[in-house]
C-alpha cells in the first residue's frame, strides 16, 4: 500500500518533470533553458514559489513580505483556497520555506522576451514559461503581467487557454475568446483619451470565469 508521503513525492516529481519537459521544449535551438529547476533539500518548496506563488505576485512582493510561520501558513493557505496549484501537503512545505528564506528569494528580471520571445519563469498550472511567440495584441515587454492579471481576474490556468505542448499555438478557442477580451478592454480604456486605465478583465470577472451581468441578490 503507497503511503500519503510516497504519493506526495511521486506527484512532486511528476510536476517538476513535466515543467522541465515544457522548458526544454521550447529552448531555442543551442540555447539554454530559460530556467532551471533548483536543486537541495529545499527544491520542491522553491520550485512552487518561482512557479505557483509567481503565478499571481511578483517575487519583489513575496521577498518583502515580513511574517511569522502562522502568518505564511495562513497566506499560502488563503491562497490556496483562492485557486494556486497547491496541495493540501504542499502548503506547510512551501509556509515553511517562506518563513525561512522569503526574504533570500531571487527576483528574476522580467521582458526577456526581446531575445529570443522568452520572458521570466512563470506558472499557473501546467505551462513552464510564458511565450511571447504569436502575439497579436499584446506585446513581449507586457505578455507576463497581462498573463499574470487574467489568472487571478478569472480564476483560470494556463491550461485552460493554452496548449501545454507549445503557448504560442492557437489549438484551444478560448485562446482567441481572450485575445477578444483583451482586445475590448483595450478599446475601452482607450475611449476615454487620458492614457489611464479605467476597466480590467476583473472590473467583470471578479475571480470567475463569467462576467457579472447583474448585481447580486441579497437575502
Amino acid at each position: 500500500m503507497m503511503t500519503s508521503m510516497q504519493k506526495l513525492f511521486l506527484n512532486v516529481a511528476a510536476s517538476l518533470l513535466f515543467v522541465a519537459l515544457v522548458i526544454l521544449a521550447q529552448a531555442p535551438d543551442g540555447a539554454a533553458p530559460a530556467f532551471k529547476s533548483p536543486a537541495g533539500p529545499d527544491a520542491v518548496a522553491t520550485n512552487l514559489v518561482n512557479t505557483v506563488c509567481a503565478s499571481c505576485h511578483t517575487l519583489d512582493r513575496v521577498k518583502n513580505k515580513v511574517a511569522d510561520k502562522d502568518a505564511w501558513t495562513a497566506t499560502v493557505t488563503r491562497m490556496k483556497e483562492k485557486g494556486a496549484g497547491l496541495t493540501d501537503q504542499q502548503v506547510p512545505l512551501v509556509g515553511e520555506y517562506l518563513t525561512r528564506a522569503a526574504s533570500t528569494l531571487t527576483v528574476a528580471a522580467a521582458g526577456g522576451g526581446r531575445g529570443g520571445g522568452r520572458v521570466a519563469p512563470f506558472s499557473a498550472g501546467g505551462a513552464g514559461v510564458v511565450s511571447a511567440a504569436n502575439l497579436k495584441v499584446l506585446t513581449a515587454e507586457n505578455v507576463e503581467i497581462t498573463m499574470q492579471n487574467i489568472t487571478f481576474a478569472l480564476g483560470v490556468r494556463c491550461i485552460d487557454c493554452h496548449d501545454v505542448t507549445d503557448l504560442s499555438l492557437d489549438t484551444k478557442p478560448q485562446k482567441a475568446k481572450a485575445r477578444m477580451m483583451l482586445e475590448m478592454v483595450r478599446d475601452i480604456n482607450a475611449k476615454f483619451g487620458d492614457g489611464k486605465t479605467h476597466v480590467t478583465c476583473w472590473t467583470c470577472h471578479r475571480g470567475s470565469t463569467e462576467p457579472q451581468v447583474a448585481r447580486p441578490v441579497t437575502q
